[in-house]
């Protein structure tokens, strides 16, 4: 059965908020589109290739200038009238907290950058790998419940119990991140330091993506009855 109270297009089905539902869609996409550069990232690094992670960072860039203009694209429709108001502050709300997502994906790899002619301990990088993968999955995963809030999806709190669970494992992969790099005293203590960065930007991935969750779940119950 559909919630026909999580229907927010229809129930608002103006042509300024289709546009805005799908400049979302198209938002989402190029978070999803960015996965694939961002794995290669992980591969890159792992093999010691920086010309390659420098090229598929600036893959990564280029859609997170187009996340940029695509937010700025919904902010306008939201202040010229899109949604009632009340939901129009939790939409641009969402708005800011999924651009952050591409956001930390950028930082963390232009973080990346700098571990050139380090020496990063073969597990930190094994770990890295994992929370690439981790944050790949909660991106995949925004982009289902994106399109469950607006379709009236009955599986959208199911969906976001399994995003809400990718924070908290990537929070879990960056303390191991710790527990190696602040206990190698053989390790420079820049490497350290760019290491710890690499870590912070992948976990906050996971942290974009929470305040996402929860931006939508707030939205489901400004539709409940």
């Amino acid at each position: 059965m559909r919630f026909k109270w999580l229907r927010i297009l229809p129930i608002f089905g103006r042509n300024m908020e289709k546009e805005t539902v799908e400049l979302f869609k198209q938002m989402l996409k190029e978070i999803v589109d960015a996965r694939a550069p961002f794995k290669e990232v992980g591969k890159a690094l792992k093999k010691g290739d920086f010309k390659n992670v420098a090229e598929f960072s600036g893959k990564i860039r280029e859609q997170e200038h187009k996340c940029d203009k695509l937010r700025r694209q919904i902010s306008q429709n939201l202040y010229i009238g899109a949604f009632m108001p009340a939901m129009r502050t939790r939409l641009y709300d969402l708005t800011d907290s999924i651009d952050s997502v591409i956001d930390s994906v950028q930082d963390s790899v232009d973080r990346m950058v700098y571990l050139e002619h380090k020496k990063v301990p073969p597990k930190v990088l094994d770990i890295y790998i994992k929370m690439i993968d981790e944050a790949c999955r909660g991106m995949a995963f925004l982009s289902i419940i994106i399109d469950n809030l607006f379709s009236g999806s009955p599986d959208l709190m199911a969906n976001i119990k399994k995003a809400n669970l990718v924070e908290h494992n990537l929070d879990k992969l960056k303390k191991d991140v710790l527990d190696i790099i602040l206990f190698d005293k053989k390790m420079h203590p820049v490497c350290v330091l760019v290491c710890w960065k690499v870590s912070k930007f992948l976990e906050e991935i996971g942290d974009s993506i929470e305040r996402c969750c929860d931006d939508v779940a707030i939205l489901r119950l400004m539709r409940q009855p």
